[in-house]
Parts: structure tokens; sequence; C-alpha cells
């Protein structure tokens, strides 16, 4: 015999199938941590392709700041009198210069011998401003705040220093055992930790 239910039985079982749309609604706590995993390797990769791409694009102008700084002082300091023991007044007598052609550069009174390479270093105080051969630049090491204009001035531009994060050092040697001519060599180390060498030669006159 067929028997009937009422149209409500079937609504009450309806609601509790197990496909019901109440039972497909939000995630999982496992859906939710593969997403977590996933999101997080993605915004990594992402992130390491980016960053390398940023500092790059700023290396340029930290490189043209570098050379600007390294001409300013190799300018500066090759403007400079060769030696402490030459004539900067006249120009006229050199250190080493045998001026009786004898072969001895130190038996005449007007005779002076170069300072000596272990000697190189500032023989003022530590005012720039009194430099005056250009061994006395050797060994010097300035960085931020202390990389200043021979005037002492730091290089301010719209209130910013255009050298926060640099450092440079300056190196002076002889170029050969006759002393004919000094190496110049400055190191300027950008922000991004890039080191760039520049060098000149002063020769001696």
């Amino acid at each position: 015999m067929f028997v009937t239910k009422p149209l409500n039985y079937f609504r009450l079982q309806h609601n509790f199938l197990p496909h019901s749309p109440s039972y497909n609604n939000g995630f999982t706590l496992i859906e939710l941590v593969i997403g977590i995993v996933a999101f997080s390797i993605s915004l990594s990769i992402i992130t390491s392709l980016l960053l390398p791409q940023a500092q790059r694009s700023v290396e340029p102008i930290l490189q043209v700041r570098a050379t600007e700084l390294a001409q300013s002082l190799l300018n500066e300091i090759s403007a400079k009198s060769f030696d402490q023991h030459s004539d900067r007044v006249s120009g006229l007598v050199r250190c080493n210069e045998d001026l009786n052609n004898d072969g001895d550069v130190v038996d005449d009174p007007d005779e002076k011998a170069c300072t000596a390479e272990e000697n190189f270093g500032n023989e003022e105080d530590d005012n720039r401003e009194d430099y005056n051969d250009v061994d006395d630049y050797h060994n010097i090491n300035v960085s931020d705040g202390e990389i200043v204009n021979s005037l002492g001035e730091a290089f301010i531009v719209n209130g910013k220093n255009l050298y926060q994060g640099f450092s440079a050092n300056i190196s002076v040697t002889y170029t050969d055992v006759n002393q004919s001519g000094k190496l110049i060599t400055v190191t300027v180390i950008t922000p991004t930790g890039q080191s760039l060498s520049f060098a000149t030669i002063r020769s001696n006159f």
C-alpha cells in the first residue's frame, strides 16, 4: 500500500542532507592554513624580485654622487704643494732636486729631500684649511657629517646632507722609488656598501 507523507516531512529531511548549502559556507581551518602559507610564499617571491630592482635603480644616483665627491677631493689635494719641503712660495725649488748637479740632493743648503713615505700625514693641526701639501691628506677617513668641502661646509641641498651614509678614505703613496710623483687614491663607500676608488698622480713640480 502506498503511504503518503506530509510535505513538511520532505522539507525537514532535505535540510539535513549531506550536500545541503548549510554545510558549504566558509573555509575549514586546513584551507585557511594552506591559503596563508601560499600567500606567504608568493609575497616572499615578489619581495625578492622587487627589492633588488629598487636597489639597482638608486645605485646610479649614489655612484654619481660618489664620483663628484671623489673628484672634488682629488682637485683639492692636487692643488696643494707636492711636498712639505718644496718651495711653496715661488715653486722654483722642488724637493729631491739636485741644484748643483753633483748627484746628491741634500749636500746644498737649498736642496731638500722629499718627505719619507712613513712620515706622510698632517704636520699641522687637524684644521683641513691649513693642509698645505699633498701628503697631509694621507689616511684621512670621513663619513656622514664629516664630509665637507675645503671650507669646512657640509654638502647641504634643500636642508638635506647629500652624503648622509657615505664614507671616504684618502691614501697617498709615492709612485716610484725616485719619489717623482705621488699617487692620490680616494675610496668612497656608498650607503649600499658599494666601494668606488678614484686616483690621480701629482707630479713633483
